[in-house]
């Protein structure tokens, strides 16, 4: 990964403050409202980039970031909250693939019929399972394991414009999906890097979890952050 062109992402700015004030020789970029930081990490080139929050706003500023700044590789990193209740927060998820939990057809229901989420099945994107990079999926794996005391997971991001806090729905979501989180962003990156045949990955820290009562903790982004500063220093500094 050393003298590769990083293109490293987060959503909101608790998300990538900490990144930003690491870059040395640090210049702002604004694309069509897109914020991205270009700057140094020892000799190595990081572009730090805050996509927004949502799957539209990830998908453009992924497409943005890759045909101005022309990276190698993409990370999409940030907090999520854990869909199975064994995963706590602190915990980190690496991405080995991506889904969109948030792609379904429903069935035609008439005036007075109600809805029933429960009876909606995925459309053909909530079917498309995108991959992650293996390679960095293995790389990023050996080192949260032994640089974080929480435990790692490798597994499926779910991803989507909804905040699900439903305990039914959650599980429901789960068993049709198999992923470990949820977060509203990845899957617009994935889409994208495949598209441009770029490697990818997404990784995520534990921030809340529905279904054990384990109420919202933002500063966790901080910590992944920390992370992969630390990370960056490690395979930067030879």
């Amino acid at each position: 990964m050393k003298n590769k062109t990083i293109l490293i992402q987060g959503a909101m700015d608790i998300e990538v403050e900490y990144l930003i004030a690491q870059l040395e020789k640090k210049e702002k970029h604004t694309i069509a409202g897109y914020e991205f930081y270009t700057g140094y990490i020892h000799t190595s080139k990081l572009i730090v980039s805050k996509t927004l929050v949502g799957v539209v706003n990830a998908t453009t500023s992924t497409t943005i970031g890759i045909m101005t700044f022309q990276p190698d590789i993409v990370i999409n990193q940030g907090i999520a909250g854990a869909h199975k209740s064994n995963i706590h927060i602190g915990d980190i998820i690496i991405g080995k693939k991506c889904c969109n939990i948030n792609a379904f057809s429903m069935p035609t229901k008439h005036k007075g019929y109600s809805s029933n989420p429960f009876e909606w099945e995925p459309n053909k994107r909530g079917e498309e399972i995108q991959s992650g990079d293996e390679k960095l999926v293995s790389t990023f794996k050996e080192f949260f394991e032994s640089y974080n005391e929480n435990t790692i997971y490798t597994g499926t991001l779910g991803s989507g414009d909804v905040f699900n806090r439903e305990y039914d729905r959650i599980t429901w979501l789960q068993n049709r999906f198999n992923h470990l989180c949820e977060d509203m962003e990845s899957i617009g990156t994935y889409s994208v890097c495949n598209r441009f045949k770029i490697p990818r990955i997404g990784i995520r820290i534990v921030s809340n979890n529905e279904l054990t009562n384990e109420r919202l903790d933002k500063e966790q982004a901080v910590i992944l952050q920390k992370l992969f500063i630390d990370f960056f220093n490690e395979i930067f500094s030879f």
